[in-house]
């Protein structure tokens, strides 16, 4: 008997059939597992912001924070955040300084052509958490002071959660 006709009756046999997977444990365990399992929490020195990993939690936290930025009559832009993918996101605005300054919610479709989407005046020594009405891809903060000639420090915190 050839070869290929051994090969042929051991195929006619009945054949086991196994699971290829793991144990049940270990596939149930990856099912379970959420999407993103590690929180962000940026290192800021002088407002420029960096990231470092945490592992181990359950959901995923993001946090950008500028520290010490300085308002002044021309409005300036905060770096964009792509916000795709965010469940939840928010501004929180702490204006160290003693005059008041207008902050922004700007959003866009492409990170080029932004629009303003919500605006509010923040008072000397009050913090305000601001939280986008509509929704693009793209979410930035836009500051300024409300009188000309009287610059304020604020602190900005842009806190996100991605649920699972």
């Amino acid at each position: 008997m050839s070869r290929t006709a051994k090969r042929s009756k051991k195929r006619l046999r009945p054949t086991k059939y196994v699971s290829r997977c793991r144990p049940r444990r270990s596939c149930r365990a990856k099912l379970l597992k959420p999407p993103c399992s590690r929180i962000t929490r940026p290192r800021v020195k002088q407002g420029r912001p960096s990231r470092t990993i945490l592992p181990g939690a359950t959901h995923c936290f993001t946090e950008h924070t500028y520290v010490g930025a300085e308002t002044s009559s021309s409005t300036s832009a905060l770096p964009a955040q792509d916000t795709s993918s965010l469940s939840l996101y928010t501004y929180g605005i702490v204006n160290r300084g003693k005059n008041p300054a207008l902050v922004q919610i700007q959003i866009s479709p492409n990170a080029v052509d932004y629009a303003v989407d919500s605006q509010e005046v923040i008072a000397g020594g009050q913090t305000k958490a601001l939280v986008p009405q509509r929704f693009l891809r793209y979410t930035r903060l836009a500051i300024q002071s409300v009188e000309p000639d009287q610059p304020t420090r604020l602190d900005v915190y842009f806190q996100a959660q991605r649920m699972p």
